[in-house]
């Protein structure tokens, strides 16, 4: 399928709906479910090759065909609260929740974790699963075998013969294990450390476990995170501890190791920063991988594989790396507790090309074309503002649609070779609102799901960034502007910027009468004259027209007055204006507002210029 001719597509479920909609560029238009579920969806996951959707309910899970929607197989199983499929979308995995009542355990169906044939909807067996996770059942990447942890043991099963195990892996203490992706799928075990014994990581090929194709022990590891590389040649672990015993850190200790499946190379990555690992993430078009670490601000960098550092993107306030599908085009987004910012990064030249604003993602995710990066807001971690925004990666906003009780998003997925990338990356589709232009958008909101015409939606405002908390005498402290220090760093350089002065300051207005050194001031003198009216019996002024008549002459507004507070006004904004560029210079990511004021600049020259003529005109008619 030609580059203009595939299509993208997600799915989405909330409280009261479920929802499929063809994504951008087509006209993100609601496609009609044959079957749509009358109950709430608890469940949503497509295949991996995008051939099926499958979702559960409360009274039964059903499988359908993620291009037609029309129904595929029903599960009639109740209490279904997940559901996941084998790598090829031959099974379909389903997971309730386990019961401790002895009614139940009593009978002969005491099984919560099931196998079905996806096509058919025909049980083939089940576990006993108490606590349940994304990885309770792991696949080879051919089907061949399913794998789980019992015990101290990883047994692979034949999904058509459950009942036994077809082969068995002991590890003494054995804690975590992890299949690989790829033709020729490996295992990887994990042992804590316990006393003077340290952490083990053994890598072991799928059907031959008498000896490990790798080994690596390391100290401060009390779990750990698996991440293969997409053909499972190459491992990184990411190894963490519970507590800091330095006291540096809430969040516990981390270190990252590499391993290659083959045991010819392994190391400890290097990182130059101290403080947790927040995300690592491998590219899907190369053995190098992406790592964001490093108290915050944290500092993100490229590295080989090798673990050799390539490149280094900086410091800021990020958490999370992601690589497009083609691994062209890399977002670094800070989330969770985070302002959401989004860096969007050119893989080719190294370049940053576009910074978006995600507030309150709870998801974040790379379309199957690799060109548009959605983000959702969720319940219940958020549940205001719930809703779906996609961004073009040149930065341009394509979709936003705002969902109540939004629970759970995906993309459908397909493979990249669907979506051939061209040599620059394209331009953002027509009807797109520009990166530059989302703040003038306006409030207005996305399309109804029976219109489902997501292009015209319009973004809503860019809200305010939060700022960090200041106790209310620091508020007051900092309400002041008579002398105020600069509190910030863009503050420091709009000082700078100022020549020294301190924005908001009281200035001397140029053209108002000087004080004479000696004399005394003129609102002395009228306290002095009401005080000596008083004690001699007589009445201070009656109102504020007659104070204002004893005030001296000379403070009363003149044209030239104006003018001379109309030209510090424009040099003030000017010098505004100058700050704003140093910062967006270095790097930082400013507001709609503050680019649209940085673009104003040559008006504020040409107005400046006019009214520095206009005096220089009345000073030498003088």
């Amino acid at each position: 399928m030609s580059d203009s001719e595939a299509t993208t597509q997600f799915a989405f479920r909330s409280s009261k709906d479920m929802g499929v909609w063809t994504a951008p560029p087509a006209a993100a238009a609601a496609v009609e479910m044959a079957c749509k579920p009358t109950e709430e969806v608890r469940a949503m996951s497509y295949s991996d090759d995008g051939r099926l959707l499958a979702w559960a309910t409360a009274s039964e899970a059903r499988v359908v065909d993620a291009q037609t929607l029309q129904p595929v197989a029903t599960i009639a199983r109740r209490g279904v609260v997940d559901v996941q499929f084998s790598p090829r979308g031959s099974y379909v995995v389903t997971w309730e929740r386990f019961s401790s009542n002895k009614a139940d355990a009593d009978t002969a169906d005491t099984c919560n974790l099931r196998v079905w044939e996806a096509l058919t909807g025909r049980a083939l067996g089940g576990f006993v699963q108490k606590n349940f996770s994304e990885g309770a059942l792991q696949w080879t990447g051919d089907e061949r075998y399913c794998a789980r942890r019992e015990g101290g043991e990883v047994r692979f099963y034949a999904p058509t013969a459950l009942q036994r195990a077809a082969l068995t892996l002991a590890v003494a203490g054995l804690a975590a294990f992890s299949v690989s992706p790829g033709l020729s799928p490996s295992v990887a075990v994990f042992v804590p450390e316990k006393g003077s014994r340290p952490a083990l990581v053994r890598m072991y090929s799928v059907g031959s476990f008498t000896q490990p194709t790798a080994s690596k022990t390391f100290f401060k590891a009390d779990k750990v995170e698996f991440h293969w590389q997409r053909l499972g040649t190459c491992l990184l672990v990411l190894a963490q501890t519970d507590v800091d015993k330095t006291g540096r850190s809430y969040y516990g200790e981390s270190a990252l190791y590499f391993m290659a499946a083959a045991g010819n190379f392994d190391c400890r990555v290097v990182l130059d920063r101290d403080g947790p690992i927040h995300d690592v993430a491998w590219s899907p078009a190369a053995k190098e991988f992406v790592v964001a670490y490093g108290f915050m601000p944290a500092k993100t960098a490229l590295f080989n594989h090798r673990a050799e550092l390539v490149h280094d993107f900086g410091v800021a306030p990020r958490n999370y790396v992601r690589f497009n599908p083609h691994g062209r085009v890399l977002a670094v987004a800070g989330f969770g507790n985070l302002s959401g910012q989004v860096d969007l990064w050119d893989r080719r030249t190294l370049q940053r090309v576009a910074s978006i604003d995600a507030h309150g993602a709870s998801a974040c995710e790379w379309s199957a074309d690799g060109r548009y990066l959605m983000a959702a807001t969720l319940s219940p971690r958020l549940r205001v503002d719930n809703g779906i925004r996609i961004w073009h990666y040149s930065g341009a906003l394509v979709l936003h649609r705002e969902i109540a009780e939004l629970y759970q998003v995906a993309w459908r997925p397909a493979a990249a070779e669907r979506f051939p990338q061209r040599g620059a990356l394209s331009p953002p589709p027509p009807g797109a609102i520009a990166a530059g232009a989302r703040a003038a958008a306006g409030a207005g909101a996305a399309d109804s799901a029976a219109d489902g015409a997501a292009s015209s939606a319009a973004a809503p405002a860019a809200p305010k960034p939060a700022t960090a908390y200041r106790p209310p005498h620091a508020r007051l402290r900092d309400a002041g502007t008579e002398g105020s220090a600069p509190r910030s760093l863009s503050a420091m350089a709009e000082s700078r910027a100022f020549g020294g002065a301190v924005p908001g300051a009281a200035r001397p207005v140029p053209g108002a009468a000087r004080a004479v050194p000696g004399a005394e001031p003129a609102d002395k003198k009228r306290r002095n004259r009401t005080r000596a009216a008083k004690k001699g019996g007589a009445e201070p002024p009656a109102d504020a027209a007659a104070a204002a008549a004893a005030a001296p002459a000379e403070a009363q507004s003149t044209p030239e007055v104006d003018m001379f507070k109309r030209v510090r006004a424009l040099k003030k904004k000017a010098g505004q204006i100058d700050a704003l560029v140093q910062r967006r210079d270095a790097g930082e990511v400013l507001e709609a507002n503050q680019l649209a004021k940085i673009e104003a600049r040559a008006q504020v020259d040409v107005e400046l210029a006019e009214l520095t003529a206009q005096l220089a005109q009345m000073t030498s008619a003088e």
